[in-house]
């Protein structure tokens, strides 16, 4: 192979090889919902603290007593863009709403999971395929 041969080749395994990199961000934004027991779910009782209407997923994060405590739980919900279409907004929980949350716990144990469906204060039920009503 001559000099003008290797070039080409050196080049094409650079360009590649940064292209390869250029995906990793994509890759990495999203995970996947195996740390969730999709087989169990589990009613939380509490208090909101926060409402985080952000991307990549939504996050509730909800205070549960427990053995006379306050616990703060991290829910895991849709992305904005699927719960837009669905009618909700930034004010779908606010905090101090006293809600009930199912929830697909983490296996691991951790305080969290992956929302299932609430109530709310007047007794809608929401699910992240529903719109409020």
């Amino acid at each position: 192979m001559n000099v003008r041969g290797v070039r080409s080749l050196l080049l094409l395994a650079v360009v590649s090889g940064f292209g390869s990199l250029a995906c990793i961000p994509a890759a990495s934004a999203h995970h996947s919902f195996a740390m969730f027991d999709r087989t169990k779910e589990v009613r939380l009782d509490g208090t909101v603290k926060e409402w985080q209407f952000t991307n990549p997923h939504s996050w509730l994060q909800l205070f549960v007593i427990e053995n006379g405590t306050p616990v703060e739980y991290g829910i895991e919900g849709s992305s904005v863009n699927t719960l837009l279409r669905i009618g909700w907004g930034t004010r779908t929980f606010k905090p101090g709403d006293k809600i009930s949350v199912v929830i697909n716990p983490l296996r691991d144990g951790r305080k969290g999971g992956a929302f299932v469906k609430a109530t709310l204060p007047d007794g809608r039920i929401l699910s992240s395929g529903q719109t409020p009503n």
